[in-house]
Formats: structure tokens, sequence, C-alpha cells
């Protein structure tokens, strides 16, 4: 708020105050120079008594009684003033009284009084000396009475304004709360874990950053329910505040996940609280009078040693971490113990894929889908390929697990299928109407906020057919059986097609598969590679191909790359094919010249 502001408030506060004041002491100067007997000072003297008592009570029935009580010794007093001191001590009078009190009627009253005592004089006075004191009477009040509501007025409103903001900042507090604090554990949240990591970086000191997870946590939700897993890992915030809230700053990271900032001289000091950490979850938890087991494993890094930003300090700490939960867990290691050339690039991965569609690093390959009777291209795969501006060709194998595990995987998935649908499109105006196009969907991708909304806003955007649309997901959708029945059915009735991918390394069963609307079945390239090598492989292959062919799926086989892998799944009944042998993954422009000469030439043999 602005200083000029503000005063004016408080201005605005004040004057009415300041008003009855002054108004009062210059009344009671001038009436006890004015009066000219005993008794009329007597009444003077009890007027001045009473008004300034009335003026410093709080309770207004008080307030009134007093101003009477004031008003009447007053009266009293007026018959012994001269006529020229009448005027000043009446209007003064007015004044004071419009201010003192919040109704304008006593102010009306000793007006009204006022005109008559006034016109008591017209047989002594000329009506030449009267009538402006009658008119000035008259004019005053009503002057006085509306600069005395609108003062009042606006101190209401200030009053209010005061009362407004007070909640207003009382608001923004918990709203502040709100935006630096989990709700669940009280600590302080990833925002205000950034601000205290700028704020201690900017000491240019040393400091430990320490990423904590909890071992073993999912069973706990898994076998007591999530809102046991939220009062443990309340009971766990206490448990980290009592242990080493003393030395650090705690943040609860995500879901099991904590993050503390410690600064320290030695690094002997960050090795004695970390034991201390472990050492605290030695102890069972008691959760609905059962014991439970979880203990830490945690990730230290250290600055300015390991790197020097807030983000790569956690991502080193979170790598230290993993290396701890991928062996014994329940321990710690520093970053530097695992650092390695691999390391570094992983971590360098990981913060580059943030921004690499942004620097237009991804394009997408397309695959041929083969019809194994005819030769005939069914469709295309779209592949997504990352070309890094330093380190070149990234494989698949690395990025996507990455990309899955920081959650980029959900705005790269939006961006392929967006791209291959118009690229497709284009393909099926110059004349391949029927070309259909496969696109592959992380179980990540498939689980975020409206996922069938944002698949059918995109085909609506592309003018793509969604019957032309095969979206392939992994068996690991059937981990939440019910759920993915819901989206792939709002899929399915739009006519979007469903391929159940990499069959047969998952997770479902045939009692599951049954309930699932999906169209194609699509065999792991594991099962292909062996096919004409081993005898089960090929056993495993027929049968998917049966049971599909049994439940009116068509059935589509990968990574064919020879003549007698194609040859023996054609006898097998498979319908579709993908793999070297057809074409290997290309650019659009490559695919566009075979879509031009009709089928891969090696589906003619």
């Amino acid at each position: 708020m602005k200083l000029p502001q503000v005063w004016t408030k408080r201005l605005m506060h004040i004057t009415p105050k300041m008003v009855i004041m002054f108004s009062a002491i210059a009344l009671s100067m001038n009436l006890i120079k004015a009066v000219s007997s005993s008794q009329g000072l007597t009444f003077a003297l009890i007027f001045i008594g009473i008004i300034f008592a009335s003026i410093f009570v709080r309770p207004l029935p008080l307030k009134y009684t007093l101003a009477a009580a004031a008003f009447l010794a007053f009266f009293n007093a007026l018959p012994d003033l001269s006529f020229d001191r009448l005027v000043s001590v009446m209007y003064t009078s007015l004044i004071l009284l419009a201010f003192l009190l919040p109704s304008p009627l006593p102010l009306f009253l000793v007006a009204g009084y006022f005109l008559y005592f006034t016109l008591s004089y017209s047989l002594e006075e000329s009506m030449e000396m009267i009538r402006p004191i009658v008119i000035g009477i008259v004019v005053n009040t009503i002057l006085y009475a509306l600069l005395a509501f609108y003062f009042r007025n606006m101190e209401k409103e200030n009053s209010i304004i005061v009362e407004l903001n007070a909640k207003l900042n009382q608001a923004l507090g918990k709203l502040k709360h709100i935006a630096y604090y989990d709700t669940l554990t009280k600590l302080p949240n990833r925002e205000l874990l950034r601000e205290r990591m700028a704020e201690e970086l900017s000491k240019e000191a040393p400091l430990a950053v320490m990423f904590l997870d909890l071992d073993h946590f999912k069973n706990v939700n898994d076998m007591m329910g999530h809102s046991a897993g939220d009062q443990m890992l309340q009971v766990i915030a206490s448990l980290l505040n009592d242990t080493v809230g003393h030395a650090c700053f705690i943040a609860r990271y995500a879901g099991d996940e904590f993050v503390l900032l410690m600064p320290y001289e030695q690094q002997e000091e960050v090795e004695e609280l970390a034991e201390m950490l472990i050492q605290a979850f030695q102890a069972p938890f008691q959760m609905d009078h059962k014991q439970i087991y979880s203990t830490l494993s945690v990730g230290i890094s250290l600055y300015p040693r390991d790197a020097k930003d807030a983000e790569t300090l956690i991502q080193y700490a979170d790598k230290a971490m993993y290396s701890v939960k991928s062996g014994e867990k329940n321990g710690f290691r520093f970053f530097s113990a695992i650092k390695s050339e691999e390391m570094l690039r992983q971590v360098k991965l990981e913060n580059d894929l943030r921004s690499a569609l942004n620097k237009k690093e991804f394009s997408i390959h397309y695959q041929p889908l083969v019809e194994m009777n005819t030769g005939r291209i069914r469709g295309v795969e779209a592949l997504l390929r990352w070309t890094h501006s330093e380190l070149g060709q990234i494989s698949p194998s690395v990025f996507i697990p990455l990309a899955e595990r920081t959650g980029a995987i959900v705005e790269l998935g939006e961006w392929v299928l967006k791209e291959a649908c118009m690229q497709v499109k284009d393909w099926q105006r110059v004349g391949n109407p029927d070309l259909a196009l496969a696109v592959n969907i992380s179980i990540r991708q498939f689980k975020s906020p409206k996922f069938a909304c944002k698949v059918l806003n995109i085909l609506e955007e592309t003018d793509f057919e969604p019957a032309l649309l095969v979206l392939e997901v992994t068996e690991s959708i059937v981990q939440n059986l019910n759920e993915s029945i819901t989206i792939l059915g709002e899929l399915q009735r739009e006519g979007v097609r469903i391929s159940i991918d990499d069959f047969g390394t998952g997770y479902s069963s045939l009692s599951v598969l049954r309930h699932l609307p999906v169209d194609f079945l699509k065999i792991d390239r594991s099962f292909t590679q062996e096919l004409t090598t081993a005898i089960p492989a090929a056993s495993i292959v027929k049968l998917i191909i049966d049971i599909g062919h049994s439940m009116n799926l068509q059935v589509i086989c990968e990574g064919i790359e020879t003549y007698e892998e194609f040859q023996m799944l054609r006898q097998y009944g498979c319908e579709i094919g993908q793999g070297y042998y057809f074409h290997r993954p290309s650019s659009p422009e490559e695919i566009e010249l075979l879509l031009r000469r009709g089928t891969p030439e090696r589906a003619l043999q």
C-alpha cells in the first residue's frame, strides 16, 4: 500500500476525534469567558465536566445520557450570555454535538432550541440581527450533520476495509502455507525446498543433500490400505523431526521420498547423521496393533564437490539412493562413491530429456505392418527416435525408461500421437486411404488424467479416422482391470482399436484377457527370435495365435527377420507381420517411397 493512502485513511480515522476535542475545548473556553454571573459560571463548569466525560466514555447509552445532562446545564447557562457571544457558542456546540453522537436527532433538537432561544431576543434586537443567526443555525446544522455523517461513514468503511484486509492477509497466509507445506505430513514441500536450497547455496558454504526413500513402503499400502500408508507417513515425518530436525531442513519430496538439507564442515558429520537416521528406522512402527518394518535407503550429494546447482544436487542424491535400493537397501551412499562416466551420462540425458522436445531433437520413424498372405502394407507403427545434439542417436531402450521415470513420457506420447496422425493422414490423402497407424501407449500415459479424452481430441484436431488408429498397450494395464476396461471401452466405442503389445511377457491371464475390449494380440519379438531354433518357443507362438483366433482377435507378430520365420508364422495363421524381413523403421521420406511401390520387396517372395 502506498504511503499517501495510509495517511489518508489514518486522517479519516482521527479527524472526527480531533474535531470533537477541539470544539469541546473551544466551547468551554468561550462559555467561561461569555458568562457574567456566578450561577452562569456554575452551569458552564457543570457542562464542561459532563461533556468531557461523555467524550471519553464508550457505551452509547451512557454517552447519550451524559450529553443530555451537559446540554441541560448548557441551556441554563445561555441566558447569562450576551447576544454578541451567543452566535459563536451556539455554532461551536452544534459542531461538537454533530460529531459526538452518531444519531443526528439530538443535533436537530438542540438546533430547534437554539432557534426558539434566538427568536426570544426579537423584542430586544432587530430582526436584521436575528435573521442571519437563524439562517446560520439552520444551514450550519444541516452542514455539520452531513459532514459528521460523511466522516462517520468513511471511518466505518475504513474499519470494514481494515477487517477485510485482516481476513485477506489471513487467507493469504493459509494459501502460502498450503503452497509451501505438504498437507499430509505438515513438512515443507518441493516449492519451499527449492527456495531453501537457493538460500543455502547462495551462502557458498558446504551443504549435504540427502535423498530418503522408505524400503518396502508399497507393501503397507497394498496390505493395509492407503489410509494406513498416510498415517505411517505422518509418523515418519514426526520421527524425522525428532531425530534430525535440530540439524536439518526436512521436506517431503514425493510419495514416500524425503529430502534433507544439512550444512556441514566435515563429511564425517554427514555420515554420523545418516547413521543416526538408519538406526532410528530399525525399530518397527506400530500400525493398527501391528508391527511394520520400513527401513531407509539414503543417497547423499555434496555441494560444491558434486554439483553447484539445486536440481543436479537432488538428482545426484536420487541416483545414489537408487544404487542403495538396488542393492541390500537399509543404508546410505554418497554420490561420489557411485560416480562414473555412465552415471554422469544418465544424469545428463535425464536433464536434457526435458528440453529435447522444444529443441526438436525428437523425430518419428515408421515401420510397416504387412499382411502375411498378400504382402500388402496394412499400416505403419510410429516409433520415437532421439538425436541428441551432443551425444548423437540415443537408443529408445535408454531414453524411454528415463521418460517413464520422470513423467516426460506423457507429453512425449501426446506429441507422437498427434504428429503421427498428421503424417499418416497425409499418406492416406495421396492414395493410401485405408492405411492404419499403430502407436505405443505407456502405462504412465495410459493412467494420466483424461487419457481417452486427449486421444479423441487429437483425432478430431487431425481429422484422423478413429477406426484406422491402433493403440498398443502392454499387459501391465491389467493391474487395474476395472479402470482399464472403462478407458479402453470408451476408446473402442469411438472406433479406436486396441492391441495388447508384447503379449506373453507380462501379467495377463486368459481369464483377464477375455474381459478386455481388444482387437489385436501382438506376439513379442523374444518368441520370434527363437521360433526356428527352440521347439517350446514355436509351440508358444502357435498357441498364442490359436488363442487369439478363438477370441476373434487378429494376431500380429513383430521381430520377423528371416524368410523361415515368415513362412512358419504364415503357416500358423498369423495375419500381420512386422520386422526387418519386411522393412526396418525408416524416416517418413523412405516410407513414402515404399508406399508408392505398394508392398515391401521381400514380402513378394
